[in-house]
């Protein structure tokens, strides 16, 4: 039995492509979507981190962006090697979350778990991040968080209003990229999935969308390995910057939101400590770079004074 849905996709240029939401018993229980742009260097390592785990009930979709590096070409090499493996090739460059969408339209598993072309995951993490959503059927998604938790032991369900409260009161809750995460595939869809026009923060604000809604799972660090190397987004010239105010709008936006689950005075609290946070921050930044008058402007912008 298929089911056809129709997802929110904003300006990803994926307006036309549907999902298709299998829903019988040969549904495999993960699709691992692995999406690709010139990374031929690092994706045999991490295509057979996958094949490495624990956990053997998946599906592998590698999703080629347009490479010019010869990486589509070994997908298909390792493709012929295990039946799980399929390559999508994008007929156009799609970008990094456009591309991502492209790959979870794709796929027909019960729950989505990401993992980049040049990264790889330890051969219990899959296991351990399939354990975590199976416990709580509820949670829309389970994060990695790297600090340790101290009064109890991960993995922890919250409500969306507890899940806010640590995020916007806290210690943080959001902080990982999609390779810190497992979706339920149905959840994902349902809220339309990652909104591209947020670009690097696509994936944040898909986290806060959910967890508005839905309750969450935080679950243990170090599941994955993050490869850092030079030509990743989050290094490029302005990124600190794009992060900051993109960041601060993102963070303003779901606390306006109407289903924003904290209560009137929390919301209150959030905001003041979110906009101190940033001006000092922006500030900060300002000093660094010698860009005073950048700074400036960015507080102009979000209606901010230098001072409070």
């Amino acid at each position: 039995m298929e089911r056809w849905v129709e997802p929110v996709l904003g300006h990803s240029g994926l307006d036309q492509v549907g999902w298709t939401d299998r829903i019988d018993s040969r549904m495999v229980t993960v699709s691992v979507l692995m999406t690709v742009y010139n990374r031929r260097h690092f994706l045999g390592e991490a295509v057979l981190s996958v094949l490495a785990s624990t956990f053997q009930d998946f599906e592998l979709i590698i999703c080629d962006d347009c490479s010019r590096d010869g990486s589509a070409e070994l997908a298909d090499e390792l493709a012929r090697t295990d039946a799980r493996i399929r390559v999508h090739r994008n007929a156009r460059n799609l970008g990094d979350y456009g591309n991502r969408m492209q790959a979870a339209s794709l796929a027909s598993g019960r729950y989505l778990k990401y993992v980049d072309s040049d990264d790889q995951i330890y051969p219990h993490g899959l296991e351990v991040m399939v354990r975590n959503l199976e416990r709580y059927p509820e949670a829309a998604l389970a994060l990695s968080y790297s600090l340790p938790e101290l009064e109890l032991p991960y993995p922890l369900l919250l409500s969306s209003e507890q899940a806010y409260q640590r995020h916007f009161l806290g210690r943080g809750a959001f902080g990982c990229g999609p390779g810190g995460a497992i979706i339920r595939t149905q959840m994902f869809r349902d809220l339309g999935g990652f909104r591209p026009s947020w670009g690097v923060l696509s994936d944040m604000d898909f986290w806060l969308r959910a967890a508005a809604r839905y309750p969450i799972v935080l679950q243990q660090p170090s599941l994955l390995w993050w490869r850092q190397h030079e030509g990743q987004e989050f290094r490029t010239g302005d990124a600190e910057r794009v992060y900051l105010v993109r960041g601060f709008q993102l963070a303003r936006q779901a606390l306006s939101e109407s289903a924003c689950p904290l209560s009137a005075l929390d919301t209150r609290i959030a905001r003041q400590s979110l906009e101190r946070a940033y001006r000092r921050r922006l500030l900060g930044l300002a000093v660094k770079r010698m860009h005073p008058l950048s700074a400036w402007r960015a507080l102009r912008e979000a209606g901010l004074s230098v001072f409070p």
